[in-house]
Protein backbone atom coordinates (compact mmCIF):
# COMPACT_ATOMS: atom_id res chain seq x y z
CA UNK A 1 0.00 0.00 0.00
CA UNK A 2 1.51 3.34 -1.12
CA UNK A 3 0.11 6.82 -0.58
CA UNK A 4 0.48 9.62 -3.14
CA UNK A 5 3.44 11.08 -1.30
CA UNK A 6 5.40 7.91 -2.10
CA UNK A 7 5.52 6.48 1.39
CA UNK A 8 5.34 2.71 1.53
CA UNK A 9 3.03 1.69 4.35
CA UNK A 10 4.09 -1.58 6.00
CA UNK A 11 1.53 -4.36 5.92
CA UNK A 12 1.39 -6.36 9.12
CA UNK A 13 -0.86 -9.29 9.93
CA UNK A 14 -1.45 -9.60 13.67
CA UNK A 15 -2.48 -12.95 15.14
CA UNK A 16 -3.21 -13.43 18.81
CA UNK A 17 -4.37 -16.50 20.64
CA UNK A 18 -4.98 -17.45 24.26
CA UNK A 19 -4.14 -13.89 25.32
CA UNK A 20 -4.65 -13.28 29.04
CA UNK A 21 -4.12 -9.96 30.82
CA UNK A 22 -4.39 -9.52 34.58
CA UNK A 23 -3.91 -6.51 36.83
CA UNK A 24 -3.44 -6.06 40.54
CA UNK A 25 -6.20 -3.85 41.89
CA UNK A 26 -7.07 -2.49 45.28
CA UNK A 27 -9.86 -4.21 47.17
CA UNK A 28 -13.36 -2.79 47.33
CA UNK A 29 -12.85 -1.10 50.71
CA UNK A 30 -10.81 1.84 49.31
CA UNK A 31 -11.36 1.70 45.58
CA UNK A 32 -12.98 5.14 45.45
CA UNK A 33 -10.40 7.94 44.99
CA UNK A 34 -11.29 10.35 47.81
CA UNK A 35 -8.94 12.62 49.78
CA UNK A 36 -9.30 10.39 52.81
CA UNK A 37 -8.42 7.26 50.80
CA UNK A 38 -5.49 9.07 49.18
CA UNK A 39 -3.95 9.91 52.54
CA UNK A 40 -4.61 6.43 53.95
CA UNK A 41 -2.99 4.90 50.85
CA UNK A 42 0.03 7.22 51.19
CA UNK A 43 0.51 6.30 54.85
CA UNK A 44 0.01 2.61 54.09
CA UNK A 45 2.54 2.82 51.24
CA UNK A 46 5.10 4.50 53.48
CA UNK A 47 4.61 1.89 56.21
CA UNK A 48 4.91 -0.86 53.59
CA UNK A 49 8.23 0.57 52.31
CA UNK A 50 9.54 0.67 55.87
CA UNK A 51 8.44 -2.99 56.26
CA UNK A 52 6.24 -2.07 59.22
CA UNK A 53 3.03 -3.00 57.43
CA UNK A 54 2.98 -5.78 54.85
CA UNK A 55 -0.70 -6.42 54.21
CA UNK A 56 -1.73 -4.55 51.06
CA UNK A 57 -5.27 -5.59 50.20
CA UNK A 58 -4.89 -6.14 46.47
CA UNK A 59 -6.67 -8.61 44.25
CA UNK A 60 -6.00 -10.04 40.81
CA UNK A 61 -8.46 -8.77 38.21
CA UNK A 62 -8.73 -10.62 34.91
CA UNK A 63 -9.11 -8.06 32.11
CA UNK A 64 -8.79 -10.43 29.15
CA UNK A 65 -9.14 -14.18 29.34
CA UNK A 66 -8.30 -16.55 26.48
CA UNK A 67 -8.81 -14.00 23.66
CA UNK A 68 -7.85 -14.83 20.10
CA UNK A 69 -8.18 -13.37 16.61
CA UNK A 70 -6.54 -12.20 13.41
CA UNK A 71 -6.19 -8.64 12.14
CA UNK A 72 -5.44 -8.63 8.41
CA UNK A 73 -3.52 -5.81 6.70
CA UNK A 74 -5.46 -3.40 4.53
CA UNK A 75 -8.78 -4.26 6.17
CA UNK A 76 -10.85 -2.38 8.67
CA UNK A 77 -11.53 -4.38 11.81
CA UNK A 78 -14.45 -3.53 14.06
CA UNK A 79 -14.06 -4.27 17.75
CA UNK A 80 -17.33 -4.16 19.65
CA UNK A 81 -18.12 -4.85 23.28
CA UNK A 82 -19.85 -3.44 26.32
CA UNK A 83 -18.15 -0.85 28.53
CA UNK A 84 -15.23 -2.19 30.58
CA UNK A 85 -14.95 -5.36 28.51
CA UNK A 86 -11.25 -4.90 27.67
CA UNK A 87 -11.40 -3.44 24.15
CA UNK A 88 -8.88 -0.68 24.86
CA UNK A 89 -6.63 -3.08 26.77
CA UNK A 90 -6.60 -5.48 23.82
CA UNK A 91 -5.71 -2.74 21.34
CA UNK A 92 -2.98 -1.39 23.62
CA UNK A 93 -1.56 -4.90 24.06
CA UNK A 94 -1.46 -5.47 20.29
CA UNK A 95 0.17 -2.06 19.70
CA UNK A 96 2.82 -2.82 22.33
CA UNK A 97 1.75 0.12 24.49
CA UNK A 98 0.33 -1.79 27.44
CA UNK A 99 0.91 -0.28 30.86
CA UNK A 100 3.95 -2.04 32.37
CA UNK A 101 2.11 -2.41 35.69
CA UNK A 102 -0.20 -4.95 34.04
CA UNK A 103 0.89 -8.56 33.95
CA UNK A 104 0.55 -10.39 30.63
CA UNK A 105 0.52 -14.13 31.18
CA UNK A 106 2.97 -16.13 29.12
CA UNK A 107 0.15 -18.37 27.90
CA UNK A 108 -0.85 -15.67 25.42
CA UNK A 109 0.79 -15.62 22.01
CA UNK A 110 0.90 -12.57 19.73
CA UNK A 111 2.61 -12.73 16.33
CA UNK A 112 3.25 -10.02 13.74
CA UNK A 113 3.67 -11.42 10.21
CA UNK A 114 4.45 -14.78 11.82
CA UNK A 115 7.17 -13.39 14.08
CA UNK A 116 6.99 -13.29 17.84
CA UNK A 117 7.38 -10.23 20.02
CA UNK A 118 11.09 -11.01 20.49
CA UNK A 119 11.72 -10.60 16.73
CA UNK A 120 9.27 -7.80 15.95
CA UNK A 121 8.89 -4.36 17.55
CA UNK A 122 5.19 -3.42 17.26
CA UNK A 123 5.82 0.19 18.35
CA UNK A 124 7.54 0.87 15.01
CA UNK A 125 4.57 -0.07 12.85
CA UNK A 126 1.55 0.24 15.14
CA UNK A 127 -0.06 3.33 16.58
CA UNK A 128 -2.83 3.65 19.08
CA UNK A 129 -5.02 6.73 18.86
CA UNK A 130 -6.97 7.30 22.05
CA UNK A 131 -10.71 7.55 22.39
CA UNK A 132 -10.65 11.31 22.94
CA UNK A 133 -9.52 13.08 19.81
CA UNK A 134 -8.57 16.76 19.87
CA UNK A 135 -9.82 19.11 17.19
CA UNK A 136 -9.01 22.74 16.53
CA UNK A 137 -12.14 24.62 17.55
CA UNK A 138 -11.56 27.45 15.07
CA UNK A 139 -11.57 25.13 12.05
CA UNK A 140 -14.74 24.26 10.18
CA UNK A 141 -15.70 20.65 9.52
CA UNK A 142 -14.51 21.00 5.90
CA UNK A 143 -11.13 22.40 7.04
CA UNK A 144 -10.76 19.60 9.62
CA UNK A 145 -11.43 16.96 6.94
CA UNK A 146 -9.00 18.66 4.54
CA UNK A 147 -6.31 18.78 7.24
CA UNK A 148 -6.85 15.10 8.05
CA UNK A 149 -6.64 14.18 4.36
CA UNK A 150 -3.38 16.13 3.92
CA UNK A 151 -1.88 14.41 6.98
CA UNK A 152 -2.70 11.02 5.43
CA UNK A 153 -1.12 12.05 2.12
CA UNK A 154 -4.39 12.49 0.22
CA UNK A 155 -5.47 15.62 -1.59
CA UNK A 156 -8.90 17.13 -0.88
CA UNK A 157 -9.36 17.55 -4.65
CA UNK A 158 -9.58 13.74 -4.82
CA UNK A 159 -12.50 13.80 -2.39
CA UNK A 160 -15.72 14.75 -4.13
CA UNK A 161 -16.80 17.79 -2.07
CA UNK A 162 -19.96 19.35 -3.39
CA UNK A 163 -20.95 22.11 -0.96
CA UNK A 164 -24.64 21.56 -1.65
CA UNK A 165 -24.91 17.88 -0.78
CA UNK A 166 -21.91 16.69 1.27
CA UNK A 167 -22.25 16.02 4.97
CA UNK A 168 -19.79 18.72 6.01
CA UNK A 169 -22.05 21.45 4.62
CA UNK A 170 -25.07 20.08 6.48
CA UNK A 171 -23.37 20.16 9.90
Amino acid sequence: MTYRVGIEIPTVEVRFEHLNINAEVRGANRGVPTFFNFYIDAIEGLLNKLHILTSMKKQQLTILKDVGGIIKPGRMTLLLGPPSSGKTTLLLALAGKLDPRLEVRSSGKVTYNGRGTSEFVPQRTAAYVGQHDLHIAEMTVRETLAFSARCRGNDMRDINCNANDDFSARI
